[in-house]
């Protein structure tokens, strides 16, 4: 159970670093910045092809491809939640003030979800209308909101994003560093990226199985696996992440 008290605490910590506030704001203007950028060149590429190759163009896809780097983004900014105070040395005061470990990792979450949450919102809307206005204006093919595609990306997007900050928050007590948490989160999520160039066993399972692959995979409807099980994989791995981190935080000194 979080107590309000406890919250109200950490919103204060939270607001009054300026880097948590700052990439706040970041990560929904790059968002739209992402959205306007790959919307403009999908057009252009649009605009080229042939009309076969235009039975096969996803508006949608080619859009809100800017949502890999805003998941670093929101990643980022679990991390802060949690090794901002290790940074500061303030951990100890907070241990004090709550009196309770579990209890205080509980509030880092709550605040956690309370933050990314509407920042994710943003994030994803933004960058969903601002590339499919970007198609539109192009000549190029969009999806409304109504379509099921796109409600479903409207919908849980910022679920999956919110999630990853949770996964951020989970690295931010395992590595008590800003930069190694942030390090290792980027390098996890983006390792989808580079799976092009793996072994053919190695591909297809980063490709299939990869946590945050899972997840937006089953956004986009793509996902090899059924939505349930893919989202599942994506939410088991994100909660075995925090028993890690409070097992951590619980039985290791300050």
């Amino acid at each position: 159970m979080i107590e309000m008290g406890v919250l109200r605490a950490e919103w204060t910590k939270f607001s009054s670093i300026r880097a948590t506030m700052v990439l706040s704001l970041v990560t929904v203007a790059v968002s739209g910045l992402f959205g306007w950028m790959f919307g403009n060149v999908s057009a252009t590429e649009y605009a080229a092809t042939s009309a076969q190759e235009r039975l096969g163009f996803q508006p949608l896809d080619m859009g809100m491809r800017g949502v890999f780097i805003a998941q670093l983004l929101i990643a980022a900014l679990g991390v802060l939640v949690a090794s901002s105070e290790y940074g500061s040395g303030t951990i100890r005061a907070s241990l004090a003030a709550v009196g309770g470990r579990g209890r205080l990792l509980a509030a880092k979450a709550g605040m956690t979800v309370l933050t990314a949450l509407p920042v994710s919102v943003a994030a994803i809307w933004v960058m969903y209308a601002v590339s499919q206005v970007t198609l539109a204006a192009g000549g190029a093919p969009y999806l409304m909101p109504g379509d099921p595609a796109a409600s479903r990306m409207l919908l849980l997007g910022p679920v999956v994003l919110t999630m990853l900050a949770l996964f951020g928050l989970a690295l931010g007590f395992l590595l008590r560093t800003t930069a190694a948490a942030v390090n290792a989160g980027t390098a996890f999520l983006l390792l989808p990226v580079l799976a092009s160039a793996s072994p053919a066993p190695v591909r297809d399972f980063i490709q299939n199985f990869w946590p945050n692959t899972t997840a937006f995979q089953a956004l986009s409807g793509t996902s090899a696996l059924p939505p349930v099980v893919a989202y599942g994989l994506f939410v088991g791995f994100v909660a075995v992440m925090m028993i890690g981190a409070f097992v951590r935080f619980d039985r290791q000194d300050t």
